[in-house]
């Protein structure tokens, strides 16, 4: 896929400055912090699948106004006709697994987590089950460490603040399968709309008050 990593974050200032939001207000929205959306804007951070769809949700746009992304037309998918694709190459790349269909309710992708690789803290609505496919992977949901390793699963509720982290120095590779909508061809099948549901601001409160030190807000 053709994904310029210099340019999401620019996108998603601009997109922001058109609907004349604030980082506080996008922060309170989506439950990501203020400083994580600053470097993110500035292209010094690359936001996950997950908080990019929040992103675009808040913003009241489809995440392919951010990213290009493969679509599934059929039921049926073959390996060698699915490839990854990743917001900042170096960083966590995705495989598409799930197609889409009318009522379609789950989102699933293959995640290839890179050596040392950290996540931002999210939270967002839904549910998902995470298999350890090859490696070993760690998952931060609320504070807690849930260590796991091939074979291993871990099914918990995105509403809870969670992030990811690959200790090690071998890529993990995932298997995730959620009820966040993650694709944009989704709403156009018509899936479960999310469209005008407040992400959960709770979190978010909390979140944007841990302003990193010398982070600015752009207006």
């Amino acid at each position: 896929m053709d994904n310029d990593p210099l340019k999401v974050g620019h996108k998603i200032r601009e997109a922001r400055k058109r609907r004349r939001m604030t980082l506080q207000r996008v922060a309170e929205t989506s439950g990501l912090s203020i400083g994580f959306l600053s470097q993110v804007e500035r292209d010094i951070t690359a936001p996950s699948l997950s908080s990019l769809v929040t992103i675009a949700k808040v913003l009241d746009l489809p995440v392919s106004a951010f990213l290009e992304q493969p679509e599934i037309p059929s039921a049926v998918s073959r390996r060698e006709g699915r490839g990854a694709y990743a917001i900042n190459p170096g960083w966590i790349s995705y495989e598409r697994l799930s197609t889409t269909f009318p009522g379609q309710a789950l989102s699933a992708v293959k995640m290839n987590v890179p050596p040392r690789y950290l996540s931002e803290t999210a939270a967002h609505e839904g549910e998902e089950i995470v298999y350890v496919l090859s490696g070993t992977i760690r998952y931060v949901v609320d504070g807690v460490d849930h260590d796991l390793q091939m074979g291993d699963v871990l099914h918990f509720s995105a509403q809870r603040p969670h992030r990811v982290h690959n200790p090690t120095d071998q890529v993990a590779e995932v298997l995730s399968v959620g009820t966040q909508q993650l694709f944009a061809d989704s709403a156009r099948q018509g899936g479960p709309s999310t469209a005008g549901d407040k992400v959960q601001p709770g979190k978010g409160k909390a979140a944007a008050r841990a302003k990193t030190e010398g982070e600015e807000e752009v207006i």
